[in-house]
């Protein structure tokens, strides 16, 4: 990917070690019984803190993205800047650890906010909508062979089942079927730092995210979770959302081949 010139106007951090991903547990809900990739053409993945001056127009475009039907968009808030007077009500190690490790796959030595990445493979300032835009009309996921990948998600009863199926993946490299679950909307009023006096909203925030294992030859993987493992203290609607990705030998996250999402309300 080309190299970028410094933006000035954005936060930027040094690259720290990676961490490990753990999924919470939660009570049932109601959802949409069926989703499947081929109905999904982008992912669109912002990270973003509630302490970045810069980072309310970029949650903006991320919840125009999110009404989207054929977009996974996923906000993803990041924790590096709690120090500097106000700590990120939706703030994960695990989410800014996710930006590290793209951060190292798009060969750059820091990260920064608002970032958007789209697919896995392009990364964007997340106010940029043209050059966004672009990208996902350029490279959708549903443009590839049907072979790329797969991903299917339903609602049996009490129980969520994703499946996901490649039918030529790398051997030695096999892809990653990863699961984010999402809160909807969240308005948080800030009291201190930089946004002081604001009401935040993000839209689909992510609160948890896990592999839950790759996709070997001739091998589709099928995951099968209580929907109670999934969705507690969340709130009246939330979201899963499955990405098939490829991943290199260092574990480094790399293009994206297959998405989709099933929402769920409380009954």
């Amino acid at each position: 990917m080309n190299a970028r010139p410094i933006l000035h106007q954005l936060r930027r951090l040094p690259l720290a070690g990676l961490a490990a991903l753990a999924l919470t547990a939660a009570p049932a809900l109601a959802a949409e019984p069926h989703a499947t990739s081929r109905d999904f053409r982008g992912v669109v993945e912002l990270f973003t803190s509630q302490g970045c001056s810069t980072c309310p127009p970029a949650d903006a475009v991320l919840a125009a993205l999110s009404d989207r039907a054929d977009i996974v968009a996923l906000t993803f808030n990041v924790d590096y800047w709690d120090y500097i007077g106000w700590k990120d009500q939706l703030a994960t190690r695990q989410n800014t650890e996710r930006q590290k490790a793209y951060a190292k796959a798009f060969r750059t030595s820091s990260v920064y906010t608002p970032q958007i990445v789209v697919n896995g493979d392009g990364d964007f300032v997340g106010t940029h909508q043209a050059e966004i835009a672009a990208a996902l009309d350029t490279r959708p996921l549903n443009a590839a062979p049907a072979t790329a990948g797969l991903i299917e998600m339903q609602v049996e009863g009490d129980t969520l089942i994703v499946s996901a199926h490649v039918e030529r993946p790398d051997r030695d490299n096999p892809p990653v079927l990863a699961l984010a679950i999402y809160q909807d909307r969240i308005e948080t009023p800030v009291l201190k730092g930089e946004n002081r006096g604001h009401n935040l909203v993000n839209r689909h925030a992510v609160r948890d995210f896990r592999v839950l294992g790759s996709v070997s030859p001739g091998k589709p993987l099928r995951i099968e979770l209580p929907i109670s493992m999934v969705t507690e203290g969340l709130g009246a609607r939330i979201g899963c959302a499955a990405m098939l990705q490829n991943v290199d030998h260092g574990g480094k996250p790399g293009r994206i081949l297959a998405a989709a999402q099933l929402e769920f309300a409380a009954d």
